[in-house]
C-alpha cells in the first residue's frame, strides 16, 4: 500500500480541519518531568515511610513505654529507701523522732533562749598574798618586851652625885631608843626608889623626837627641859642619865640635844654646855 501523501506547506490546500473523534479517556496521572514532580514524589515517600515507623507519633512504641514504667517504679523505690533509712533488717537504727512540747503561752513554737552580749568582764586582778595577822594578846597576858639598861642619879651618903644603871622590862617596838628614852623620863618605880635612886630630868619634859646620823642621837625635847631647879649640878645629871642610856645602844656613839627642834648652846641661862655632841667621856 502506498502511504497517503502528506500535503506540502506551500499549497493553501494542505491544512485540513480536523474532524472531532469525541471526548479522550483519560490514561491516569502523567508523570511530570520537571522539579515539582520530582519534590512531590520525595514528600509521598516520606509520607510512606512516617506511616510504617515505629516510633511515630500516632503509634507509640512498646519498648518506650516499658523502660518508662520500669525507671518509674525504681524511682517510687529509692524514694521508700531513702525516707525508711536504709533497708529492712539492717543494723543501723532509724533516727528518733522529735516531738515539740506545747508552750503554755498559747504559741507552738518555743521560745529559744536570748543570749545577751553585754561588755567583756574586765579581767580579774591577782590575789592579793595573804599577811599573818598579828594576834592581840588577850586581856590580862602581857605583851612581848625586851630588856633596857637605865641610867639613874644617885646620891652617896657624903653627899656626892653619881649614876646607877637598872635593868627594866620595857614592850617591844620598832623604835627601841624612844622606848628607852621614855622610859627614863618616867623616872624610878617603887623598888628602885629603895635603892635610893632618883631622876634629875625635870618634871613635864617630853621627848619630840629622836632619830639617829651617823653614830649620834638627835634627842628633841620641849620648852620644860631647859630648866633646873637644883642649878647646875641638875643639868649636868640629867644629861648624863641620857647620855648614858642612849649609848647603851651599839649605833649611838654621841647625843645632841635639841630644844623645840633647835640646836642650843646651854641648858639654863648660863648652866651647862651642849652646844656640840656629848658622849660619856664628857662627864
Amino acid at each position: 500500500m502506498q502511504s497517503p501523501r502528506k500535503p506540502s506547506p506551500d499549497t493553501p490546500n494542505s491544512r485540513r480541519t480536523p474532524t472531532p473523534k469525541g471526548p479522550r479517556k483519560s490514561k491516569g496521572p502523567r508523570e511530570s518531568k520537571g522539579p515539582k514532580s520530582a519534590e512531590s514524589a520525595e514528600s509521598a515517600e516520606s509520607a510512606e515511610s512516617a506511616e510504617k515507623s515505629p516510633g511515630s507519633p500516632g503509634r507509640p512504641d512498646r519498648t518506650v513505654i516499658v523502660l518508662g514504667a520500669v525507671a518509674l517504679v525504681l524511682l517510687i523505690l529509692i524514694i521508700v529507701f531513702f525516707r525508711r533509712g536504709g533497708p529492712p533488717g539492717g543494723g543501723e537504727a532509724a533516727e528518733p523522732v522529735i516531738e515539740r512540747i506545747p508552750v503554755e503561752n498559747g504559741d507552738d513554737t518555743p521560745e529559744e533562749p536570748v543570749i545577751e552580749l553585754g561588755r567583756p568582764a574586765p579581767p580579774e586582778a591577782p590575789p592579793e598574798p595573804e599577811t599573818p595577822e598579828k594576834k592581840a594578846p588577850p586581856p590580862g597576858a602581857e605583851a612581848e618586851q625586851t630588856t633596857a639598861r637605865l641610867f639613874f642619879i644617885r646620891v652617896s651618903d657624903e653627899g656626892k652625885i653619881g649614876h646607877k644603871s637598872v635593868l627594866r622590862r620595857v614592850p617591844v617596838s620598832s623604835s627601841p631608843l624612844t622606848v628607852a628614852v621614855n622610859a627614863l623620863i618616867e623616872g624610878p618605880r617603887a623598888g628602885e626608889l629603895t635603892n635610893d635612886m632618883m631622876s634629875l630630868i625635870p618634871e613635864g619634859s617630853q621627848l619630840l623626837g629622836a632619830r639617829v646620823e651617823g653614830g649620834i642621837a638627835f634627842l628633841d625635847f620641849n620648852e620644860e627641859f631647859r630648866f633646873n631647879a637644883l642649878g647646875i649640878e641638875g643639868y649636868r645629871a640629867q644629861a648624863e642619865q641620857l647620855v648614858y642610856t642612849v649609848t647603851e645602844f651599839p649605833t649611838v656613839n654621841k647625843v645632841q640635844f635639841l630644844v623645840e627642834g633647835q640646836r642650843i648652846d646651854y641648858l639654863g641661862g648660863e648652866g651647862f654646855w651642849v652646844g656640840a655632841p656629848l658622849g660619856r667621856d664628857d662627864f
